[in-house]
């Protein structure tokens, strides 16, 4: 087989040095099946905004036993959600990751947020839990603010996407710092007096659900230049010469 202009030894060399390099940029933003997390997450949320106007409502009205198993309900739906993210999600998300990407094969490392086997992030996890009820539960007794729910909110839940970043950084996609990000940008804007607010329970739904399809969407279109690169370059490679044949050079 002749090598063609471009394919010196030394070019050939650079792309097969380029294949794992793209190939991990591919495996690391395969994060369709976190979008469709976050569109499971629009569904479950209402559970919050239900459970947190029924405490709301129950208190300022007198109905403190209603109030007290609204809180419980509401910890308890919580406690499960937190759960579900970090331990219950992993075989439906590999599940789903496995539906999605059939036609394009497995690869490693296979992406998840939410954890790395033997990386599991159960003391940061509690913690959330108990900064998500302890805010919802100052915010319904008027200790904060209904306009400032959300830039609170990012006093814990900024910190804790980072740290997740961190924790998963080998496999997680870059493109999920966008989340994190943008939620502090929209949390400073609030806060700044920024006439962006429109209530306490879109402050809180629009930055955590919005904010993370953003990023989940930016993560799978670099996915897709990823592979295309990457099967440009495998197209490009020189077949390897047959048993017995030379190179014609």
């Amino acid at each position: 087989m002749k090598l063609g202009a471009n394919d010196s030894p030394g070019n050939t060399d650079d792309r097969v040095r380029e294949i794992p390099k793209w190939a991990q940029r591919y495996a690391r933003n395969r994060t369709l099946a976190f979008v469709v997390s976050q569109l499971i997450f629009i569904v479950a949320f209402p559970m919050f905004g239900g459970l947190g106007y029924l405490t709301g409502f129950a208190y300022m009205h007198g109905h403190r036993a209603l109030a007290a198993a609204a809180v419980l309900a509401l910890s308890g739906w919580t406690a499960f959600w937190i759960w579900f993210s970090f331990f219950g999600a992993e075989g439906l998300i590999g599940r789903v990751t496995k539906r999605l990407y059939r036609r394009e094969g497995q690869v490693s490392p296979e992406q998840s947020l939410y954890l790395v086997r033997g990386r599991r992030p159960t003391w940061a996890a509690f913690v959330f839990m108990f900064c998500v009820i302890a805010s919802v539960g100052l915010g319904f007794l008027g200790y904060i603010p209904s306009r400032l729910m959300q830039p609170v909110s990012a006093i814990y839940v900024v910190p804790f996407m980072l740290y997740l970043g961190w924790k998963l950084r080998e496999t997680s996609s870059p493109f999920m710092l966008l989340w994190p990000l943008l939620y502090a940008i929209h949390a400073i804007l609030i806060a700044a007096g920024v006439p962006i607010s429109r209530g306490a329970m879109f402050d809180m739904w629009f930055p955590m659900v919005g904010y993370g399809l953003i990023a989940g969407l930016a993560g799978h279109i670099y996915s897709r230049i990823a592979l295309r690169r990457l099967r440009s370059l495998a197209s490009s490679m020189p077949e390897p010469p047959q048993a017995g044949a030379g190179l014609d050079v």
